[in-house]
């Protein structure tokens, strides 16, 4: 299962190599919506609110109303994250503030933890901050509290390098079991010459009981 994910930032989808650097804007996020919906569930990320620099918050309130969204991205208070499930949003996505008293507040299979590792050390705040946290670690605290987590291996993102490792994917289904887990990035193109290769990518994920995020502005799936 594919998740088309949709990065806001100043109102527009971008695409950040390793939560850095913009390599594309997008565009319109709501006519990225209206292609992406056929898919089933979008990932709608905040970044603005992830970095602290402002917020999406009305841009994304317009976009829940086009597609069924799981929403992240700076959600560090109860409110914020009760206001989005109440809006509609089919999941909260809970990076900085998840800790197992937090995320016991909120519906369980309507909570995703975002775990974004930078060099196998689990990273918060936009991805800026080290916790000296392993994945590993993070998912044995949260998978009681958890319908799910996103893992998103930030050296990798924006990169087009490939999905991460099938073993290190493999042993992270394993030790969330039975919270489903979402990898992000890696699936990046639907371009015929490389074809073979996602969806050989795409079906190794579904045999580990994976799914697949990936940026809206790398991937066509209309």
């Amino acid at each position: 299962m594919i998740i088309p994910s949709i990065d806001l930032m100043g109102g527009q989808t971008v695409q950040l190599i390793g939560g850095e650097e913009k390599a594309l804007d997008a565009g319109d996020p709501i006519a990225i919506a209206e292609q992406f919906r056929v898919a089933g569930e979008i990932a709608v990320v905040d970044l603005d609110a992830a970095l602290g620099q402002g917020n999406n918050t009305d841009l994304i309130e317009k976009l829940l109303s086009v597609a069924d969204c799981r929403v992240g991205g700076g959600v560090r208070d109860l409110e914020t994250a009760r206001h989005w499930l109440d809006l509609g949003a089919t999941k909260v996505v809970i990076g900085t503030a998840a800790t197992p008293e937090f995320l016991s507040q909120l519906p369980k299979q309507r909570v995703i933890a975002a775990l974004d590792t930078k060099h196998g050390e689990v990273v918060v705040e936009g991805w800026r901050k080290g916790t000296g946290h392993d994945v590993f670690t993070r998912i044995e605290e949260l998978k009681d509290h958890v319908g799910g987590f996103l893992v998103t291996i930030v050296e990798r993102e924006g990169r087009m390098s490939g999905t991460a490792g099938f073993e290190l994917v493999e042993r992270l289904c394993k030790a969330a079991s039975p919270a489903r887990v979402t990898i992000a990035g890696g699936i990046t193109t639907t371009d015929v010459k490389i074809m073979k290769e996602a969806s050989e990518s795409i079906t190794r994920l579904k045999e580990i009981q994976s799914d697949a995020t990936d940026a809206a502005a790398v991937i066509d799936i209309s």
